[in-house]
C-alpha cells in the first residue's frame, strides 16, 4: 500500500512537471514567433521604405532626364532655325555679288550668241548699217567691235563710226531707222534681244532719211 501511494505521488509529480514543461514551451514559441513576426515586419517596412526612396530617386531621375531631353531639342531646333537663317543670308549675299559682278562685267558676245544672231540675219545679206560709238570708253568700244563682227558673219556690211553727241549717252544699244529700213531694224532689234545681247524692246528713233540705219552702242545699262 505504501509502494502504491509512494508511486501515485510520482506519476503526479511527473504530470505536473510535464505539465509545466509544456507550458514553458507554448510560452517559449510563441514569444519566438512574436519576436520573428516583429523583426520580419521591422526588415519589410525598411524594404518598402527602401524601394519608395529607389522608386522615387527612379522618378527624380527620369523627369531630369526628360527635362534635358526637352531642353535638348529646344536647342537643336534654334540651332537649325539658326543654321536656316544663316544659309538664307548667305544665299541672298551670293546672290547680291553674282549680281553685282554681271553689272560690273564688261559686255561679251559668246560664240552661240553671235552663230544666233547671223543666223537670224542671213536674209539680209549685203545690206549696208552703221555702228556709232562713244568714245571715250573701253568696255563700248570692245563691244561695238563684237557687233560688228558678227554683223559681218551675216554678210552685212558695217561702218563703225564714233559719235559726235555730247553729254550722257543713252545706255544699252539704239536704233535710228529711215522707213525704207524698218524690215531690217525690225530684225535686228529682235536677233539681239533672243540672243540675250540686250534687254528688249530696244528703243528706235525715225530718221528723216529714209535709207538710213544706224546703231548706237552706248555704256552697259
Amino acid at each position: 500500500m505504501h509502494f502504491l501511494e509512494r508511486g501515485l505521488y510520482w506519476s503526479t509529480f511527473a504530470y505536473i512537471v510535464c505539465v509545466c514543461l509544456a507550458a514553458t514551451a507554448s510560452l517559449l514559441i510563441a514569444l519566438f514567433a512574436a519576436r520573428v513576426s516583429s523583426v520580419k515586419n521591422a526588415e519589410l517596412k525598411r524594404f518598402q521604405i527602401t524601394s519608395a526612396e529607389v522608386v522615387a530617386q527612379a522618378n527624380a531621375g527620369a523627369a531630369r532626364a526628360t527635362a534635358q531631353a526637352a531642353l535638348s531639342l529646344e536647342e537643336l531646333k534654334r540651332l537649325e532655325g539658326l543654321n536656316l537663317e544663316l544659309q538664307s543670308e548667305v544665299e541672298k549675299q551670293r546672290t547680291a555679288r553674282l549680281r553685282l559682278e554681271e553689272q560690273l562685267a564688261p559686255r561679251r558676245m559668246g560664240a552661240g550668241q553671235r552663230q544666233a544672231i547671223a543666223s537670224a540675219l542671213a536674209a539680209f545679206k549685203g545690206q549696208k548699217v552703221s555702228i556709232v560709238v562713244h568714245p571715250g570708253d573701253p568696255e563700248i568700244a570692245t563691244f561695238a567691235e563684237q557687233v560688228k563682227a558678227t554683223l559681218e558673219q551675216a554678210g552685212i556690211v558695217v561702218s563703225l563710226t564714233p559719235a559726235l553727241v555730247f553729254g550722257k549717252p543713252q545706255p544699252g544699244i539704239t536704233l535710228e531707222v529711215g522707213a525704207n529700213r524698218r524690215q531690217f531694224a525690225t530684225a535686228l532689234a529682235k536677233a539681239f534681244v533672243e540672243a540675250g545681247v540686250a534687254t528688249g524692246p530696244i528703243s528706235a528713233t525715225e530718221s528723216e532719211t529714209a535709207d538710213f540705219l544706224e546703231i548706237t552702242v552706248g555704256p552697259k545699262p
